[in-house]
Parts: structure tokens; C-alpha cells; sequence
């Protein structure tokens, strides 16, 4: 298995229409990729958050049962065409989706039925 956490940010005044795009991303992931064991989007909190994030950021946590499911689902047709119907709404360099990410290998931990959903 193979997680990731990324960042993305909404451009500026958009962030409603981005955040209703990516529950339509996240819907047609689960139907399409079983592969994806877990892909849940979350907005940042400022309060209480050190440092303190941009409004405007979302924060992806993802786990894939490989490096080459994800890769699959990273250059797949769900990602990319919903990322070609809807890159404007997030900040890009240089034409391409500004993102940081990090992948993890887990050693330990739980996800309790009460967090699906």
C-alpha cells in the first residue's frame, strides 16, 4: 500500500466551485478505481493550525493498493480529464496544477467505520 498527502489551493474567490468539483472527483474515483483504498479531501481549519494554512487550501489524504495504482489513477482518464475540465479553479505554475505532496508508507494505525463517509 502506498499514501500519499498533497496540497492543492483554490484560486482565490473560487473556492465554493472548486470544492464541488472535487466531491465529483472523489464520487467518480470511488465508483471507478478499486484500487483506491481511501481518498478523502478536506479544507484547511486556520484556526488552531500551525503553521497556519491559506484559506483557499485543500488537503488531500490518499492510500492506493500500490505505487502503480496510483500512478494508474494519477495519468488515468477520471484524473485527468476532470483535472482538464477544472485546473482553472486552482493555482497553477507555469500552465500545470501547483501542488506539494508526500507520499508515506504506514506502520501503524486505524481507520475507524465512523470516519467513512
Amino acid at each position: 500500500m502506498i499514501s500519499i498527502v498533497t496540497k492543492w489551493w483554490c484560486v482565490p474567490g473560487r473556492e465554493d466551485e472548486a470544492v464541488a468539483a472535487l466531491k465529483d472527483l472523489v464520487q467518480q474515483v470511488e465508483d471507478g478505481e478499486p484500487d483506491t483504498l481511501m481518498y478523502c479531501l478536506h479544507t484547511a481549519v486556520v484556526e488552531g493550525s500551525l503553521p497556519p494554512p491559506t484559506p483557499s487550501e485543500v488537503i488531500f489524504m490518499g492510500a492506493w493498493t500500490s505505487r502503480q495504482a496510483f500512478d494508474e489513477h494519477r495519468t488515468g482518464p477520471i484524473f485527468t480529464d476532470w483535472l482538464d475540465k477544472h485546473l482553472d479553479l486552482f493555482v497553477r505554475n507555469d500552465g500545470k496544477l501547483y501542488v506539494s505532496a508526500e507520499f508515506a508508507d504506514r506502520f501503524a494505525g486505524f481507520v475507524r467505520g465512523a470516519a467513512i463517509g
